[in-house]
């Protein structure tokens, strides 16, 4: 019977352990950063800068403001930061990463950031400590719905908000952050995202989920928009040229005979004049057929590369839409 407990008790173990994997990250504070995230979808411009050790970047003068600064802070070192937004306001931080060898629990690296007087640290295993910091311009608390500046970690903790801390700044839309200077004492690597103020103050408050819902909403109403010119202009070559093809054919052989015979033979009638006025109407009729087969033409290509277009993006798509159903349903089970 005892190697039977035995076994139960390492199973109970187990379960408490997975128990604990799965409340942790609910039981954790909820952020979410906003704007633009490592995505090439807006009309964003980034900078990289290597091997700096001290560094100011300034927008004050531009009509620019910054989006997102992601940094490395080197193994054992800190990475000092401090933050100017809306009118002459500033918040300041750090970010390290140092070894941390523990046997149980098992961690090799804690990582630790202090931001607006406040500290948070991670533990955990890892082979290449050289972890990443991405200190999101922008976030959200989604207990509160309150915006503001976030600071967190990319690396482990990140989806569930283990190493991240947030500051409450109402109205992003005038406190944008507009310079930001970093210091270490060893070199590390920067790149830092911005854009103009009317689109960093646009998307600021934008989760990634919010932002794929209004390109797809953009996608549709273009989509309508084409779809509506390409019925019409049928429905027009319908109209002239099945429905009312001999009304159209009359009215054009009309119109330019009359206009060929006042160009041609108006000031008097001659062999000479009658030979203009028939090449002339002649020509009229070629060019007529020569344009009634380019835009048949024109529309069976247009179809057939709309075809092509609708086959080629439909999986991305999908991919999108699978993909913000996904964040969607993260957000409900954690938020």
């Amino acid at each position: 019977m005892t190697p039977k407990i035995k076994g139960h008790i390492f199973v109970l173990l187990a379960f408490l352990v997975l128990l604990g994997m799965i409340v942790s990250p609910v039981c954790a504070a909820s952020y979410t950063p906003t704007g633009y995230q490592g995505l090439n979808i807006l009309d964003m411009e980034k900078v990289y800068f290597t091997n700096v050790q001290n560094l100011t970047f300034d927008k004050s003068a531009e009509d620019k403001a910054v989006m997102l600064i992601h940094f490395k802070a080197p193994l054992d070192h800190a990475v000092y930061f401090t933050l100017y937004y809306g009118t002459n306001n500033t918040v300041s931080g750090s970010a390290s990463n140092y070894g941390n060898v523990s046997i149980w629990p098992v961690h090799t690296v804690t990582s630790v950031i202090t931001f607006d007087g406040q500290t948070d640290q991670y533990s955990y295993f890892d082979t290449n400590p050289a972890w990443d910091y991405y200190m999101s311009g922008y976030g959200v608390n989604n207990a509160t719905n309150a915006t503001g500046i976030l600071v967190y970690h990319s690396g482990y903790g990140e989806f569930d908000n283990d190493l991240a801390i947030f500051k409450e700044v109402p109205n992003l839309a005038v406190n944008l952050i507009y310079r930001v200077d970093l210091y270490s004492d060893t070199v590390f690597d920067v790149d830092i995202s911005y854009g103009s103020k009317s689109e960093v103050a646009k998307v600021a408050g934008s989760t990634i989920t919010d932002i794929i819902g209004e390109w797809v909403a953009l996608l549709l109403v273009m989509g309508g928009t084409l779809q509506l010119f390409i019925l019409m202009t049928f429905q027009w070559a319908k109209f002239l040229i099945v429905d009312n093809l001999l009304l159209t054919i009359g009215l054009w052989f009309g119109v330019t005979m009359a206009f060929s015979a006042v160009t041609t033979v108006g000031n008097g009638v001659s062999v000479k004049n009658l030979e203009k006025f028939y090449k002339t109407f002649f020509g009229y009729q070629r060019a007529l057929f020569n344009f009634m087969v380019s835009f048949w033409h024109a529309m069976i290509g247009l179809a057939s590369a709309l075809i092509s277009a609708v086959g080629a993006a439909w999986p991305i798509i999908g991919a999108i839409a699978l993909g913000a159903f996904i964040l969607m349903a993260i957000g409900k089970l954690f938020g």
